[in-house]
């Protein structure tokens, strides 16, 4: 019996990922391989962004920045390894906010979007069905708040229709916005007639971040935090509410509830710790156990100052905090946006056979390891386990001999492995905003960028 996957808000921690096995199982258990390691194209790596990859049939399609940071798309056949490219029209700025996004609707049309931080819309869509080769710029959605985009995210509606969210303003005065499109008629319109957050008043310049899972049953669970302004520092409170339609909502207590989502909102705060606790706009997660319970995983500063790892659950009415971690260290912010120390990560990984909960974790001060947690306890097992890696070892291997790089890994935002087997591989260097840009944006690096298929045979 090999280890549940696990269904989880998607981050780029980039640790080692493995499945949990019991004893019993081990013999069961295979290692995975590496099926086989396609070359895609060479990319600039001096600032990274993020890439996209969608796999429909037998067709496989993967969007990024080329080497002359050119956003481009590849599409190749399952069955072929060699790649037909469509370069597109959008030159990457330097900013690691400006990365691309890959949808495909229900009828085969293919959706890019991307290199945008509070730029205007920048929309490509294909003529025809899987086919990049008829890729066209359309210049609008919906035509409304489209001056200011960052963070286009497409992924499938309740009805498995395709929708497109975005944040349409500035961090601090920006919108999350939902469209849908209708490939019938090659239309868009707004499927949320009202935003999903929004400040408190019109001097209430807080901006939310947000990340869903969906569950067995088709319900999205979001969470959100809030930040006060482009210092990281005050990230703050963060909120849970699940929908099955992203029109009509309601909390973990099962309370109806009516967008927009705004601050210090007592019926959603899953942990209420306020600005310059600890708290940071991207380390935090959602899981489902077992049952479909969502599990809250966070980064806050405990009551000595420390940096700990926190997880949360709704029991018995509400929500009950534990702090899982026991690190000595305290995270450093100096300077806002990217300007800070490492802190500490941490990722969800796995459910075990007996539904245990599986993070892998590290910090700043190089220590690393792996906790087992009872999801209903939220306490540690002590249970004899034995870790497999579900990525083979030599997938971490490194491309290219530049010191100031790393490898990436990417699987699909869309699909699950067990999906979609397959993952992007390259290597960059670390990410840096619009603002630390060098006055002449340089040729290189460049890496190659790889398709690793996995097996688990």
């Amino acid at each position: 019996m090999k280890a549940c996957a696990l269904k989880c808000s998607i981050a780029l921690l980039f640790l080692p990922f493995v499945s949990l096995l019991y004893g019993q199982d081990w013999e069961e258990a295979r290692a995975p391989t590496i099926a086989s390691d396609i070359f895609i194209d060479s990319v600039w790596v001096a600032n990274k962004v993020s890439f996209d990859i969608r796999t429909v049939g037998n067709q496989q399609f993967v969007a990024y920045y080329a080497k002359d940071r050119m956003m481009t798309v590849a599409q190749r056949s399952l069955d072929s390894n060699i790649w037909r490219k469509q370069k597109l029209p959008s030159k990457l700025m330097w900013d690691s906010h400006n990365s691309v996004a890959l949808g495909i609707d229900e009828a085969g049309y293919i959706h890019v979007s991307g290199n945008m931080h509070t730029h205007p819309l920048e929309y490509f869509r294909s003529t025809r069905p899987l086919d990049i080769r008829t890729m066209v710029e359309v210049d609008r959605m919906t035509g409304e708040d489209e001056e200011s985009v960052t963070y286009p995210k497409f992924f499938t509606g309740p009805d498995n229709s395709l929708l497109f969210s975005y944040r349409s303003g500035t961090c601090g005065n920006g919108n999350i916005l939902v469209n849908h499109f209708a490939p019938h008629s090659s239309t868009w319109t707004r499927y949320l007639t009202k935003p999903l957050f929004e400040g408190i008043e019109k001097d209430d310049k807080r901006a939310a971040y947000h990340k869903f899972v969906r569950d067995n049953e088709g319900h999205y669970h979001f969470i959100w935090i809030w930040r006060w302004t482009p210092l990281v520092e005050t990230s703050h409170q963060i909120c849970y509410a699940r929908t099955r339609d992203l029109i009509h909502w309601e909390n973990a207590a099962g309370e109806e509830l009516s967008l927009p989502f705004r601050p210090d909102d007592s019926r959603v705060i899953v942990d209420g710790t306020p600005s310059q606790g600890g708290m940071h706009n991207s380390r935090y997660q959602i899981c489902l156990a077992q049952d479909q319970t969502p599990i809250i995983g966070y980064i806050k500063y405990d009551e000595e100052g420390n940096t700990q790892l926190y997880l949360s659950r709704f029991d018995d009415h509400q929500w009950v905090s534990r702090q899982i971690s026991q690190w000595d260290f305290r995270w450093k912010f100096f300077g806002g946006g990217d300007q800070m120390s490492m802190g500490g990560n941490f990722s969800f990984k796995a459910l075990t056979p007996g539904g245990h909960l599986h993070i892998a974790w590290e910090t700043e001060v190089g220590e690393a390891g792996h906790y087992i947690i009872d999801p209903i306890e939220l306490t540690p097992v002590h249970s004899p386990v034995t870790l497999i890696e579900q990525y083979p070892t030599e997938v971490h291997s490194r491309l290219t001999d530049h010191p100031e790089m790393t490898v990436n890994l990417l699987q699909s935002k869309h699909q699950t492995l067990q999906e979609s087997p397959y993952l992007l591989k390259w290597e960059s260097m670390g990410k840096s905003h619009g603002k630390h840009a060098p006055p002449t944006i340089p040729k290189g690096p460049l890496s190659p960028l790889k398709l690793i298929e996995i097996s688990y045979n």
